[in-house]
């Protein structure tokens, strides 16, 4: 039995909006970052049941087949579709989400058996959007200005401006985002300053205070 709980941090923020940086500064100060999206790739890349549920619903051209009688979805194939359709996108997070929050929480509870741990942050892009607040203790949002999400994800992802605004649509905007927030992170500026606000913010949530 834990002395204290294990403190569960929400990471959100729009797509560019810089969640990776604010996780890597976390991991720095000893706090454990479990990434939702390197969890959808695991899941789409070898959870057969998801793979089967995605082919019937977007069709089998999203599918690879890899040597061996595995497969793998394809990522850009299915983006392309779920992104210009607002009820796919919803049926493919439908799909998705739940086998998503089952793994993070199995990664929390492991996280919680280890008593020099204070604190656990998870990165949850569309936390707010799947209404998944109560699965964290604190909400943190990430924010940036415009102007640095659409370079970051055009170097980042090779995203032209338009396919860029496409997915900034698809999500809450970062005012809303921010309001839904318990605390704020501005990560329009340099490193430094971004993460003076993490330690700030974690020392805060560390102490209890609000």
């Amino acid at each position: 039995m834990r002395a204290s709980p294990l403190i569960r941090i929400g990471i959100t923020g729009t797509i560019g909006s810089g969640k990776s940086t604010v996780g890597k500064i976390l991991e720095e100060l000893g706090v454990p970052v479990i990434d939702t999206d390197k969890l959808v790739h695991q899941i789409l890349d070898g959870n057969s049941k998801v793979q089967s549920q995605i082919a019937e619903r977007f069709g089998k051209d999203v599918l690879i087949t890899n040597g061996g009688g595995t497969a793998k979805i394809d990522r850009k194939a299915l983006g392309a579709k779920v992104f210009q359709d607002s009820q796919a996108r919803k049926d493919l997070e439908a799909i998705i989400h739940p086998n998503v929050r089952i793994e993070c929480r199995k990664l929390i509870d492991q996280f919680s058996h280890d008593e020099t741990l204070k604190a656990v942050a998870t990165l949850v892009p569309l936390l707010f959007e799947a209404n998944i607040q109560k699965d964290y203790d604190e909400v943190w949002t990430v924010t940036s200005d415009e102007k640095s999400i659409y370079s970051r994800l055009a170097a980042r992802d090779r995203l032209t401006a338009e396919e860029i605004t496409q997915r900034l649509k698809a999500q809450l905007g970062q005012e809303k985002k921010s309001e839904l927030a318990d605390r704020v992170i501005d990560n329009s500026k340099d490193l430094e300053y971004t993460r003076q606000q993490v330690k700030e913010h974690l020392n805060a949530s560390l102490n209890g205070v609000v």
